[in-house]
């Protein structure tokens, strides 16, 4: 493994994965570590809050609409001893919805209904090991669904206290629990590689 890590600048936040054949190095494997990278995703979002501002407030009770087009890819690594197991999942969805939520340090909890017209996947995966070499692809488009869900968030908050600073918070992405579920059309599952091994 190879990685460079400087939280202040984004161009320094990725890890390199390498598999030595041949006694020649070659990348499998570049994943970079910052989920909201310019040019992968479209997002807008409106809110309005009847209590407090939002975050940055100690309490807040607001109303969000939101729609996101996401495009992008994903590496997942699960090695072990004498193997090296990764999978490359290139993605898109498109989703919106509304929501209200409730803040107060240290969570924020919310409830909301959201369309997703989309979402597709597409993961290859490689396995080689002392004896094998084995590939396999499939392709995922989910259900076109509404659906409704409760999301909880962890919110990090700081102020002075002898300078009475305004609520100072970040929050921190949790758990997405789906209650209720309509699929408008049902999903496909294509086998594009199907499982094959070379064995030596």
């Amino acid at each position: 493994m190879k990685c460079k890590i400087n939280p202040q600048n984004d161009d320094e936040s990725s890890v390199e994965t390498f598999f030595r054949l041949a006694e020649q190095l070659i990348p499998l494997a570049e994943s970079n570590l910052n989920e909201n990278k310019e040019g992968t995703s479209l997002q807008f979002y409106r809110r309005f809050c009847f209590v407090g501002d939002g975050l940055g407030d100690a309490i807040s009770v607001c109303g969000y609409a939101s729609a996101e087009l996401w495009i992008g890819w994903r590496v997942n690594h699960d090695g072990g001893l004498s193997l090296y197991n990764v999978t490359y999942t290139p993605f898109s969805y498109f989703q919106g919805g509304v929501n209200v939520s409730a803040a107060s340090y240290p969570a924020e909890v919310s409830y909301g209904g959201y369309i997703q017209l989309y979402n597709l996947e597409v993961s290859v995966n490689f396995l080689i090991s002392q004896s094998q070499i084995c590939w396999d692809g499939d392709f995922f488009l989910y259900a076109t669904q509404a659906f409704t869900s409760v999301n909880t968030n962890l919110l990090l908050c700081q102020r002075s206290i002898p300078d009475m600073t305004p609520w100072d918070c970040d929050k921190v992405q949790g758990v997405q629990f789906r209650h209720l579920t309509y699929d408008f059309f049902d999903g496909t599952f294509i086998d594009l590689l199907p499982r094959t091994c070379i064995t030596f």
